[in-house]
């Protein structure tokens, strides 16, 4: 009862038990950690159970829920079954479990999401199944107006009506068809069809926006195992004039029958490698390791590419794609796909499928991708814009086994985005965010940095996963500048909004070894000692005679130190630096015709 001067407890790993139990408003019971309640009758509960330890309904005759209370953790563990009554309601705060027997809803259960936790479904073992309609509630984080992919756990389909009471949706003719009403009522909710995609263009025709709301025609359903893209502005009624504004986080109740046992998801194809992109929704209400699950249908033979895309809404002007590779070592490597998410996966076949199973499920809620994460055994270059707000990510992995084209089993290919795209480009003309190939000595990687508006940004190398001896040199054709690339060296540069065929024009990869340098005459310079202190010098070496500049900039591009040498074709020079701060810079060579780069450290 309420009004008692202590509020109940179970020690940690301790168990209690009762028969019939009534937990009135107000009360809070907390159950530690490993504890146990087990209650053999019923449950008439309109207060708390919390804590890491168990509620279990754990009888052999059935057992009946009345109230509106909640439970942390959750568990029915009865042959005979438990029946949530109509019009009582259950919230589930962390996890729910049915050990044995059926879980009856009542059409009454909540499976909570706020900004600390999302309650789940826990691996449902054979036999053991829930009945009845689940309100899935999913929190969405603020502070940021983005694209976000969705996704929901049901077996039927929904309208997007589901969603409008929380957020607004906005599409051709405006309220007429259910949506929000825009000034110019542009469409902000997309499916994908891969038959009419087209993978190789920004504006790919795969996407096609919802036309209505209310789920008719079919193609206007909000399908099961669908993933689909909206943008989110905030709250309802957010961000639907001009102006600068908060983005408020919101939490979306969607309800439905859950999807439960293996789930077999069939992926298209059309007729090329440009119509192969699958939009795939998290089928469970669970976090789920979607990387198993893609290892193995790679496998099987039924994935193209060497990686999958999730959307990252925190990167880039509006969201950004994320290759992340599913295999490393020839073994899977785990990636956990939050409830009512999706991805995207290219199939290498018509009718190809993923195989999920209960199996799948987890309990771990966050990844090594959560903003962007570099894999070891690759180049790793970042692109950032000047306030170092993360766009893109480009990753290259030097393997003897690949090839200078786009090899299906070891290469990623770029999805584009409109705004702004950072890849290399194969020899069969594919962009790659993923692109594994040989180390050949004098080779050039080309580059391509697109965006829609003009824009400065930086390019920053991280990891360097290199062969002994190799350099790589990222150079700026329109500059006639090379940098070396070291951890941590970074290029700025000014990108107009100018055509995909102009800008893939620009940036190259130059591979070479200084051993290779000094041996074929070709430009090389090294500043030593590298952190310096009070001085550095400068050895330098070129093909022909000619003058020579040496200048120091700061990482905005400022020059501090300046000077000419007179023609000649290798020597040495020493800078100063007693006046100079600590800090990262960079030093550059001025060559007749070429500007080499390197990073320097002043400790």
């Amino acid at each position: 009862p309420v009004g008692t001067s202590y509020a109940p407890a179970i020690g940690a790993a301790a168990s209690g038990t009762t028969k019939s139990l009534t937990i009135d408003s107000g009360v809070t019971v907390t159950l530690n950690s490993s504890a146990l309640l087990n209650v053999k009758g019923n449950l008439t509960i309109n207060g708390t159970v919390t804590g890491s330890g168990t509620l279990t309904m754990n009888h052999t005759t059935a057992q009946r829920i009345n109230g509106f209370g909640s439970v942390s953790n959750f568990d029915v563990n009865n042959p005979a079954g438990v029946t949530i009554s109509t019009g009582a309601k259950l919230t589930i705060k962390s996890v729910l479990s049915v050990t044995s027997g059926t879980l009856a809803t009542g059409d009454s259960l909540v499976l909570n999401s706020d900004s600390t936790a999302s309650a789940r479904v826990a691996q449902l073992p054979s036999g053991s199944t829930i009945t009845g309609k689940v309100k899935v509630n999913q929190y969405i984080t603020g502070g940021r107006r983005a694209y976000r992919f969705w996704a929901h756990p049901f077996i039927a389909s929904l309208p997007l009506s589901d969603l409008t009471s929380y957020i607004d949706i906005s599409g051709p003719g405006g309220s007429a068809n259910g949506f929000t009403t825009t000034a110019s009522n542009a469409p902000s909710s997309f499916r994908y069809t891969p038959y009419g995609g087209n993978s190789s263009i920004a504006y790919d025709p795969g996407w096609r926006p919802f036309a209505n709301t209310n789920a008719s025609p079919d193609s206007n359903e909000f399908k099961r195992y669908q993933g689909i893209r909206l943008y989110y502005r905030g709250s309802k009624g957010q961000g639907l004039g001009l102006g600068s504004y908060t983005v408020s986080p919101t939490v979306i109740n969607q309800s439905g029958v859950l999807n439960q046992g293996n789930q077999d998801i069939p992926m298209q194809r059309g007729s090329s490698t440009l119509q192969d992109y699958n939009m795939i929704g998290n089928p469970y209400a669970s976090p789920v390791d979607i990387g198993t699950v893609i290892f193995n249908a790679y496998e099987a033979g039924r994935i193209n590419g060497s990686a999958f895309y999730i959307w990252n809404p925190f990167l880039g002007m509006a969201g950004q794609f994320m290759a992340v590779p599913y295999a490393s070592a020839g073994h899977a490597v785990p990636y956990y796909l939050q409830a009512n998410n999706a991805f995207q996966v290219r199939a290498m076949h018509d009718g190809d499928q993923l195989n999920f199973t209960e199996a799948n499920k987890t309990s771990v809620i966050s990844n090594a991708y959560s903003l962007m994460k570099a894999n070891t055994g690759y180049v790793s270059l970042y692109l950032y814009d000047t306030a170092y707000h993360p766009y893109d990510l480009l990753q290259i992995q030097f393997n003897a086994s690949a090839t200078n084209k786009e090899d299906s089993r070891l290469d990623a290919a770029k999805p584009l985005v409109n705004a702004c795209d950072f890849y290399t480009i194969s020899e069969d003309g594919q962009k790659l965010a993923i692109d594994s190939r040989p180390y050949l000595n004098g080779g050039t990687i080309p580059l391509g940095l697109c965006t829609t508006t003009e824009s400065e940004f930086i390019i920053r190398a991280e990891n360097l996963a290199l062969p002994t001896g190799a350099l790589l040199y990222l150079h700026d054709k329109w500059k006639d500048r090379l940098t070396l690339l070291e951890p941590g060296t970074e290029y700025r540069c000014s990108v107009p909004n100018e055509t995909t065929k102009n800008n893939d024009s620009r940036f190259e990869l130059l591979m070479d070894t200084l051993d290779n340098n000094q041996a074929t005459n070709a430009p090389w310079f090294v500043p030593t000692p590298n952190p310096a202190g009070d001085k550095v010098t400068i050895t330098f070496n070129q093909p022909n005679v000619s003058e020579v500049g040496i200048t120091l900039f700061n990482l905005t591009g400022t020059s501090i130190y300046t000077t000419v040498l007179a023609p000649q074709q290798s020597g040495t020079f020493t800078i100063p630096l007693t006046e100079i701060p600590p800090g990262t810079y960079i030093i550059e060579l001025h060559l007749s015709n070429k500007k080499i780069a390197r990073k320097l450290i002043k400790k």
